[in-house]
């Protein structure tokens, strides 16, 4: 039953990330190795919609380590252990707690002993900025547990490079690169903790920046993203964006063709009137209230998933009785269709 209920949320969640993104690419699935215990590391941007994304597009059924402060009470915390999240506690959330983390540890050893997929994000933090920030040490705590209380197990680590076209812009696309599957095994050594923990971040960090538009910290940011944005540039496809990186650094600027202020289109102006009660409570009393912008789009989807269909059941029934059932459903229907043309067929 609880399996059932999963797919049954997994396939709601992605009808709705279907509706939300104007396109969702998944490139590498088919190098991840089934009947294997595998972690996932992937970069960090867009808070919760990251593994929301993972969990519901991919045939992975996941377990995903999240930060302890979304857990906020009871009823929270079973949807997120139904939807197979685990918390992890960071300094932030006070000393007392981080011994919580020794059980989620153990947990975690022991799925992937079962063969089970966990994923998880070695940077340990959230940040739209387009950069692959230095990684944490936690996830080898996972890693090397496992692999000195079961020595025929060899853990296969995947990093998942994460690009969004615009993280906190609607409509917005993602890209998902799955890396060749690294041998944990064949990286550790028992006898070098510490040599090991840096050989493994390494190769991971290395292969997160080769599959995520990555502007160094060496380098300025706001300009080097103007340069970006100014011609044009693809964010799905990271391979392209850090080669014009590349040759920026190196003096060989391609001005390429700039892009003027976008106009008021027409097509957004009938979204904005026809979906004016949604956006209205969505700039008015949600946006507001979102401190860090890395949480925008996840609040953005799950108002749009959870109150949507109650906007068309009311405006269902309040055209039915004061016009007809039948031209009630037509319009209805026209709006649903023409707001998913809008995201499909408009960028951010």
């Amino acid at each position: 039953m609880k399996k059932m209920m999963y797919l049954l949320t997994q396939k709601i969640v992605s009808l709705g990330l279907f509706c939300y993104f104007r396109e969702v690419k998944l490139h590498g699935i088919e190098t991840v190795p089934r009947n294997k215990p595998v972690l996932f590391l992937a970069n960090h941007q867009n808070a919760l919609l990251d593994p929301l994304v993972i969990a519901a597009v991919t045939p992975f059924r996941s377990y995903f380590l999240t930060r302890a402060d979304v857990f906020t009470n009871p009823v929270v915390n079973q949807v997120f252990s139904f939807l197979r999240m685990l918390p992890i506690y960071r300094m932030r959330d006070g000393r007392d707690t981080l011994g919580k983390n020794e059980a989620i540890f153990r947990q975690c050893t022991q799925l992937l002993n079962k063969s089970e997929a966990i994923l998880l994000f070695p940077e340990a933090n959230h940040n739209i900025m387009r950069r692959v920030r230095p990684l944490s040490k936690g996830f080898t705590r996972i890693l090397f547990a496992t692999l000195d209380q079961y020595s025929g197990l060899d853990v296969q680590l995947v990093p998942v490079g994460i690009n969004y076209e615009k993280a906190d812009a609607f409509p917005d696309s993602v890209a998902f690169y799955f890396c060749e599957p690294i041998s944990s095994r064949a990286l550790y050594d028992h006898k070098d903790h510490l040599g090991s923990v840096a050989t493994i971040k390494e190769r991971v960090y290395e292969a997160l920046k080769e599959r995520t538009t990555h502007i160094d910290e060496q380098y300025d940011y706001l300009e080097l993203l103007h340069y970006l944005d100014g011609t044009g540039a693809d964010y799905l496809n990271p391979q392209e964006t850090n080669l014009a990186i590349y040759n920026y650094q190196l003096g060989q600027k391609n001005p390429g063709k700039t892009h003027p202020p976008r106009k008021i289109r027409v097509a957004t102006f009938i979204f904005e009137v026809i979906n004016f009660p949604m956006l209205l409570i969505w700039r008015k009393l949600i946006k507001p209230r979102i401190d860090e912008i890395e949480f925008i789009s996840t609040f953005r989807f799950a108002f749009a998933l959870l109150f949507q269909p109650v906007f068309y059941l009311l405006a269902w029934f309040l055209l039915a009785t004061l016009i007809d059932p039948l031209i009630a459903t037509a319009i209805v229907l026209g709006h649903f269709l023409y707001n998913l043309a809008y995201v499909k067929l408009r960028r951010p």
